[in-house]
């Protein structure tokens, strides 16, 4: 069992709690995706950012470079809102 998964099983609150899983989640999307799906730059999991839209009942993940989510953190945000898509973004950069 990783260490995060454990700290999230004793976190104080479900903020804690939360904090852990998605680093958990986000480690293991780096693990997976080696590169940023971007740029192809090396993945880093304190600077990483994992990006899931879903729209209706499909759902789809990204895993990309701090820096190139910025890029294009705006415009994402404006096409899911034009579509009706909700984003979950799990930002490394936040869970260190």
């Amino acid at each position: 069992m990783s260490s995060n998964v454990l700290r999230a099983m004793m976190a104080d609150s479900e903020e804690e709690r939360q904090k852990y899983l998605d680093r958990e989640t986000l480690l293991y999307a780096v693990q997976r995706t080696i590169t940023c799906m971007r740029t192809g730059v090396v993945l880093d999991v304190d600077k990483a950012v994992m990006v899931t839209t879903i729209l209706g009942d499909k759902r789809g993940a990204w895993v990309l470079d701090g820096e190139a989510w910025d890029r294009m953190e705006e415009w994402t945000k404006q096409k899911a809102e034009e579509i009706g898509a909700t984003l979950e973004v799990i930002d490394g950069r936040k869970l260190r």
